[in-house]
């Protein structure tokens, strides 16, 4: 699921300049090539700086999609969410790594139990729970031109194929 969002924004990047990636730690296995390169921006254990920055840049037009672990995408930077991004209506993508239990082998700092229920209490936030890697190429397009803010939770890596393409995915549906 992890290498497909990352494929899917390197894809929108190609055909819009306004997409922008901002990543506190990507991890091992995922490669990016192309405009996105140019468009990246690393900013390692800077959560509420990053949420700063992601919402001057969608105040001026831009796309900005943030990658960190689920927890650090919604507990860590809960404050910066609500106030900068979703109450001044500066839309933003948040996509949370290793959502649930996934990565609970590396500590509670990165077990992702609350991160729905925290992201939903903030007015103006879209909370979306892609299944597999086929609904996340089917989701992203769709981000692009989503007015409000997007919370993607991405839970364990390697999830076999469930969804179905004729089922089709629609944010909010």
């Amino acid at each position: 699921m992890l290498r497909t969002s990352m494929r899917m924004i390197g894809e929108m990047a190609k055909t819009n300049p306004n997409v922008v990636l901002i990543g506190c730690d990507h991890g091992p296995g995922v490669d990016l090539e192309g405009p996105i390169l140019d468009r990246l921006f690393i900013e390692p254990i800077s959560e509420a700086n990053i949420v700063g920055m992601a919402t001057g840049l969608a105040a001026e037009g831009y796309i900005p999609y943030i990658l960190n672990h689920a927890t650090f995408n919604t507990r860590k930077i809960y404050e910066q969410i609500a106030l900068d991004a979703c109450l001044q209506k500066r839309p933003i993508r948040l996509i949370g790594m290793g959502g649930g239990l996934s990565t609970a082998h590396l500590g509670p700092t990165h077990t992702a139990i609350e991160d729905v229920a925290i992201m939903r209490a903030i007015p103006n936030m879209t909370i979306v729970v892609p299944c597999d890697a086929d609904e996340v190429t089917r989701l992203m397009p769709q981000t692009l031109d989503w007015p409000g803010s997007i919370y993607i939770r991405m839970a364990k890596y390697g999830k076999p194929i469930v969804s179905k393409d004729e089922a089709g995915f629609q944010i909010g549906k």
